[in-house]
C-alpha cells in the first residue's frame, strides 16, 4: 500500500498535494458522533427537515489511501472523466459518492447531466454544476463563490422549485468561516407519487445572511433544463407481497421500484399489530454477490403513505444489473402503542408518564437564544446497536392538558441528552409528547427472495 502511494505521488505531485490539504481541512472538523444516523432518523417520515453535513474524520494511512483510491477512480473512470474536467464541484461529487454507491453507479454510467448555470448577488456567486435525475428524483450539484471575500454565508434556506410544489425537499448546512472561499453542496428533490418530472426546474434559493450589513434578502434564480430522455423507462418494478412476522407483528412488504438514483421500497404494518414499528436497523437489498445496498443515509430515507404505510428508499443496484436479489432484515426498533406518549408535569419538574425509566427530565427551563422553553430529557441506554446513535426522541406535536395541539419548532441533542424545544404560550400542565422513535427493539430474521 505505502508502495502505491508512494508511486501516485511521485507523478501527480499537485493531485497529491490537493489530497493532502483536504486530509487536514477534514482533520481540524469536530465531528458529532452518528451524524448519519441522526441524518437517517431526522429525515424519516419525509419530513423537510435541514441536517449538517460533515466528512468523517480520516486520521490513518489506510483512510488515506481510501480517499485518494476514490478521487483518482472519480478523476480517471473514462465514463467519469468527461464530466470532472467541466464541473467544478469535484469534492462535492467525491463526499456524495462516498456515501451512496448506487449513486457512484449512476456518475460512472454516465448518468451526470451537466449545467453550468450561474448568478451573482452582494458578491456571493452560486453555480448549478450539473443534476442527477430520474422519474421520481433530482438532486442539483452547487458550487457557492465568495466572490470579494468579504461576505458570509450561513445557510440555505427557502430552496424550493417556483414550477413544482409537489415535491420534499432536503439539503446540507455547512459552517462558513469569515475567510471561506468557495463551498460546495446537494439539494435533492423528492417528487410525490404520481408527479413528472418538468423539463425545466425553476430553482429559487435564499440564504440565511450573506451581509450582516445588506438591507435585502435576494432570490437566486435558476432555469435548470432537464434531459428527460436520459432517464425515461429507466425503471424495474418487483412485485413483492410478501408477509413476515417478527415477535408477533405482521409486517407486509409490497412493490420495489428500481430507479437509477435510488430504490423504492412500499412497507405495510397491521393495523392490528399491538406495537409501533419505527424504524428497520439493518435492512438492505443484497444481490447473489454478497453486495448489500443499504437505506438512504444522507437525504430523504422514507415518505409517508398513511398511518401504517410508507416507503423505504434504499441506495441503487440499478446499474449492477445483479442476476438475484434478496431483501434482509434482522432488527426493528419498536414499542408497545400504550407506551408511546410521555406526560411532563411542567410545575414540579417531573415525568408522569414515560417508556421505561432510562429516560429522565434533567430540566424545564427556558432557551437563552429566542427565549423559547426547552425541556431536557436524558436517556440512558447502553444496547450495542445504539453506540453511536443519537436519537430523534419526539414528534413535533404535542398537547397541553386542555387538549389544545401546538408544534415545536427545534430539536437538538448531546451525547445522551436531548432538547425539546416548546413555544411560548400559558400551558395547562402536564404537557404530552409523542414517542417517534425508542431504543426498544423487536428481532426475527427477514430472509425474502426478490429476484
Amino acid at each position: 500500500m505505502v508502495n502505491v502511494m508512494n508511486e501516485y505521488r511521485d507523478h501527480n505531485a499537485q493531485e497529491w498535494q490537493e489530497l493532502e490539504a483536504m486530509k487536514e481541512h477534514i482533520d481540524r472538523i469536530a465531528v458529532p458522533s452518528a451524524i448519519d444516523e441522526a441524518i437517517k432518523n431526522g429525515m424519516r417520515l419525509g419530513r423537510q427537515r435541514r441536517r449538517r453535513r460533515v466528512l468523517t474524520r480520516m486520521v490513518s494511512c489506510t483512510a488515506m489511501f481510501m480517499l485518494l483510491v476514490m478521487v483518482a477512480s472519480v478523476r480517471f473512470s473514462p465514463t467519469v472523466a468527461a464530466y470532472v474536467g467541466d464541473i467544478p464541484g469535484l469534492r462535492a461529487l467525491v463526499e456524495l459518492i462516498n456515501y451512496d454507491k448506487g449513486l457512484k453507479l449512476a456518475i460512472e454510467n454516465d448518468f451526470m447531466q451537466k449545467v453550468g448555470l450561474s448568478e451573482e448577488h452582494d458578491g456571493i456567486k452560486m453555480t448549478v454544476d450539473g443534476i442527477l435525475a430520474d422519474e421520481s428524483r433530482v438532486i442539483v450539484f452547487y458550487t457557492l463563490t465568495n466572490q470579494d471575500g468579504r461576505k458570509r454565508v450561513v445557510n440555505l434556506r427557502n430552496v424550493k422549485l417556483a414550477n413544482n410544489a409537489n415535491t420534499s425537499t432536503s439539503y446540507g448546512a455547512s459552517d462558513f468561516s469569515e475567510k471561506w472561499v468557495s463551498k460546495q453542496g446537494t439539494i435533492d428533490f423528492n417528487f410525490h407519487e404520481g408527479t413528472g418530472i418538468p423539463e425545466l426546474l425553476e430553482l429559487e434559493v435564499k440564504f440565511d445572511e450573506v451581509n450582516e450589513t445588506a438591507t435585502s434578502s435576494p432570490v437566486w434564480k435558476f432555469n435548470i433544463p432537464v434531459d428527460k430522455t436520459k432517464f425515461e423507462g429507466k425503471k424495474e418494478t418487483y412485485a413483492i407481497n410478501q408477509t413476515v412476522t417478527v415477535e408477533g407483528q405482521r409486517i407486509t412488504f409490497g412493490t420495489m421500484t428500481v430507479h437509477p438514483t435510488r430504490i423504492g421500497l412500499e412497507v405495510a404494518y397491521d393495523p392490528a399489530n399491538t406495537k409501533k414499528l419505527f424504524y428497520f436497523d439493518d435492512i438492505r437489498i443484497e444481490d447473489e454477490k454478497g453486495e448489500t445496498f443499504g437505506t438512504i443515509i444522507n437525504g430523504i430515507s422514507a415518505s409517508n403513505i398513511s398511518e401504517t404505510k410508507e416507503v423505504l428508499y434504499f441506495q441503487s443496484n440499478y446499474f449492477s444489473k445483479p442476476e438475484k436479489l434478496y431483501l434482509r432484515a434482522s432488527s426493528i426498533r419498536a414499542m408497545d402503542k400504550n407506551k408511546l406518549e410521555v406526560q411532563v408535569d411542567l410545575d414540579r419538574k417531573k415525568l408522569l408518564f414515560r417508556p421505561d425509566d432510562r429516560l429522565t427530565l434533567v430540566d424545564v427551563g427556558t432557551s437563552s437564544e429566542n427565549g423559547q422553553g426547552v425541556l431536557v430529557f436524558r436517556l440512558d441506554n447502553d444496547h450495542p446497536l445504539d453506540e453511536h446513535r443519537q436519537y430523534h426522541l419526539f414528534s413535533s406535536t404535542y398537547k397541553d392538558a386542555s387538549g389544545k395541539q401546538f408544534e415545536s419548532n427545534m430539536t437538538g441533542s448531546t451525547e445522551n441528552e436531548f432538547q425539546y424545544y416548546i413555544r411560548k404560550a400559558e400551558y395547562k400542565s402536564p404537557l404530552t409528547l409523542y414517542v417517534e422513535d425508542y431504543p426498544s427493539r423487536i428481532l426475527g430474521d427477514i430472509n425474502l427472495r426478490i429476484k
